[in-house]
């Protein structure tokens, strides 16, 4: 067996299409209070200010945490977090301080720029985080994209899959059981199907419950070249896209490449031991540059709900308005981001922390109680698609997406 010589690796990376910012940092007011002892104003002075700078760091917490389990984390927050809470502070000016007329107490009030971005790091780098999250099932799927994509059962793909999936489970997401991969492996190939939409797939995916779906494609070039006789290279190519199967949504896509030497006469690449470790190699940066977006996604999802896809159809405007209204008034509504609007065709990206059958429940009852009647033409994921009720089906028996 030859010998190896990596020369070089490249991890691209992928577009974040979901545009919601990332919080790099904020600014927080925060007031803080300390006892005056023996009448030393400047011990008491700085202890104010200390409670000022963990109160703004508290705060700066709850950005990224919900109430639930800031309460049953207290312990690990007030040791791992609160305990050094000037750490987190790149600065802070003092707004206004004064002492209490009795003496006693000592009053600061602060503005401070609050690094949650550090703070966001240390909470994911001791599990809170995704403790919230609460561990994602999901599927990674093999979609050869080209014509030079390695065949599904080579050495190459298996290698590149348990990398992809290792990188994930070290992260607490919960791999699906494999016969519900092979089911979608079934229902893809079938009648020599060789693409496959990714709706499809992301229906799919829901089937089994998935709330992350991974696709990835594996690509081993020849290449050829060079003085030796004896020796030549494959390229390992690895692209990897995680999806939202509620909505068909990109989270992120990441792709990488690493090109390995092999005997001249190594026999088919793909099945080569040396094209192995490299995929096992790539598939393993790739996944952790892509995972941090991944895990982005869903901690956003916790603060900011569940994006709901609604297509309403055959309204008139004045009923438009009155839909976005008692959608507006929803006890878990957060956020809401208008599509498309036109004459008969209303699309509306709503963000919503509860569950989907209770957004519906209360969307139709609030409806129905302005008058207003619909029918639910088809609930897929968490695309939900209505038209009004005594009007004809825009959508007929056609699927839609």
């Amino acid at each position: 067996m030859g010998s190896k010589n990596i020369v070089c690796v490249s991890v691209f990376l992928g577009v974040l299409l979901l545009c919601v910012p990332l919080v790099f940092g904020e600014t927080v007011t925060a007031v803080g209070q300390a006892m005056i002892v023996d009448g030393d104003d400047t011990q008491a002075r700085r202890k104010a200010i200390e409670s000022a700078l963990r109160t703004a760091v508290e705060e700066g917490v709850g950005t990224l945490i919900d109430s639930q389990t800031k309460v049953v984390n207290f312990q690990v927050l007030q040791d791992r977090i609160y305990s050094r809470a000037s750490g987190y502070v790149a600065g802070y000016d003092v707004l206004s301080e004064e002492k209490a007329p009795d003496g006693s107490m000592y009053t600061v009030t602060i503005q401070a720029d609050v690094q949650t971005a550090s703070i966001k790091s240390d909470l994911r780098a001791i599990g809170i985080l995704m403790e919230q999250v609460g561990k994602p099932r999901f599927m990674a799927v093999y979609v050869p994209e080209t014509m030079t994509s390695a065949n599904r059962y080579s050495r190459v793909v298996r290698a590149a899959e348990q990398a992809i999936n290792g990188v994930f489970a070290r992260k607490s997401f919960i791999v699906l059981d494999r016969m519900f991969i092979n089911n979608v492996y079934n229902r893809i190939e079938q009648a020599g199907r060789i693409d496959i939409d990714m709706d499809d797939l992301s229906a799919l995916a829901l089937k089994y419950r998935a709330d992350l779906l991974l696709v990835y494609d594996v690509r081993a070039i020849r290449k050829v070249g060079g003085g030796s006789k004896y020796f030549g290279g494959v390229m390992v190519e690895i692209s990897l896209r995680a999806v939202a199967p509620a909505t068909a949504d990109l989270i992120a896509q990441k792709a990488g490449d690493l090109y390995v030497r092999t005997m001249r006469a190594a026999g088919d690449c793909y099945d080569n031991m040396q094209v192995a470790e490299a995929a096992d190699a790539v598939g393993k940066a790739v996944a952790e540059a892509l995972i941090d977006d991944t895990l982005a996604y869903f901690e956003r999802s916790v603060h900011a709900g569940t994006r709901i896809d609604l297509w309403f159809r055959n309204f008139s405007e004045e009923e438009v308005y009155t839909i976005v209204e008692v959608i507006e008034q929803m006890g878990d509504f957060t956020d809401k981001f208008v599509r498309n609007q036109s004459p008969g065709n209303f699309q509306l990206d709503v963000n919503y922390q509860g569950k989907k059958f209770d957004f519906q429940k209360e969307l139709f009852t609030g409806l129905k109680q302005h008058g207003i009647r619909c029918q639910l033409q088809q609930a897929s994921g968490n695309q939900i698609l209505i038209f009004k009720e005594g009007t004809d089906n825009p959508f007929g028996k056609v699927k839609v997406r």
